[in-house]
């Protein structure tokens, strides 16, 4: 699918680039190559080809793997949307923690969404942030459920969709108490809408609301007595996982890693 000429990257006026970013994912280019794909401090996704990354791992090192935080260096090429990487510092390894496979999944989760979003221009250094917030989180050993929450409910958030979670989906009048979300449906529901529609639905409860009214403005801490509210296949899942694919017209398709195990854990 991919192919960088060399005599064509010569011919591309370049400017040389640093950021501090974490590694969103990465694919295989031919032999030896790899394409990463970052998320930067200032200059948002960038995505480059690190040469032969995979022949030896001298010369990147630990800096490659899932969700590393590092200080990247690349040529940006006028035009083009891959880069030549010339070089990533390790900064902190995230790689430890993700030998826990529910730990693996959310992280698959943020870097699926991140990837998917990095086109529609929302405030990248907050994005960085977050990713910085809840991988510190997980690293600290809050549960992965909440912490999922916790990002989907702030990216919602950065891109401005939040207003969409508190007005009905079918009238697109403010939602009381009364809320109503179902996977058949592109956004919440007041009641009467829900019953007129006649699909499947469930209701967000004061347990749900708590957790949304408790991370806005502090850190992803402290997320384990919302482990009931953040559950698989819950309302809150529901309203949020189902608010970020409606808006990115695409199905997530991570979180079939989340509901492959057990993640509701005491």
């Amino acid at each position: 699918r991919y192919s960088v000429s060399k005599r064509a990257d010569e011919a591309c006026p370049t400017m040389l680039r640093s950021d501090e970013a974490y590694l969103l994912a990465t694919r295989d280019l031919g032999d030896a190559d790899l394409i990463a794909v970052f998320l930067t401090r200032e200059h948002g996704r960038v995505s480059g080809v690190a040469r032969s990354a995979r022949r030896s791992r001298k010369r990147f090192g630990g800096a490659l793997d899932p969700m590393s935080r590092v200080r990247v260096r690349w040529q940006e090429r006028e035009g083009r949307d891959l880069h030549r990487i010339d070089a990533a510092d390790l900064e902190r390894s995230y790689a430890p923690m993700q030998a826990d496979p529910e730990i693996q999944a959310g992280c698959a989760v943020f870097s699926e969404i991140l990837q998917a979003l990095g086109d529609h221009g929302a405030d990248d250094e907050r994005a960085f942030r977050l990713l910085g917030a809840v991988l510190d989180a997980l690293a600290d050993g809050e549960p992965v459920l909440p912490v999922v929450r916790y990002f989907e409910a702030w990216i919602l958030r950065l891109h401005g969709l939040e207003h969409e979670l508190l007005a009905c989906a079918g009238c697109h009048r403010e939602l009381g108490s009364e809320i109503r979300v179902g996977r058949e449906l592109d956004g919440p529901r007041c009641p009467e809408c829900s019953r007129s529609e006649g699909v499947r639905t469930q209701r967000i409860g004061e347990a749900d609301l708590r957790f949304l009214r408790a991370i806005g403005g502090r850190p992803p801490q402290g997320l384990a007595q919302h482990q009931a509210s953040a559950r698989r296949d819950g309302a809150l899942e529901a309203l949020l996982r189902g608010g970020l694919q409606h808006y990115l017209e695409r199905p997530l398709r991570t979180y079939r890693y989340l509901a492959q195990m057990d993640v509701t854990k005491p």
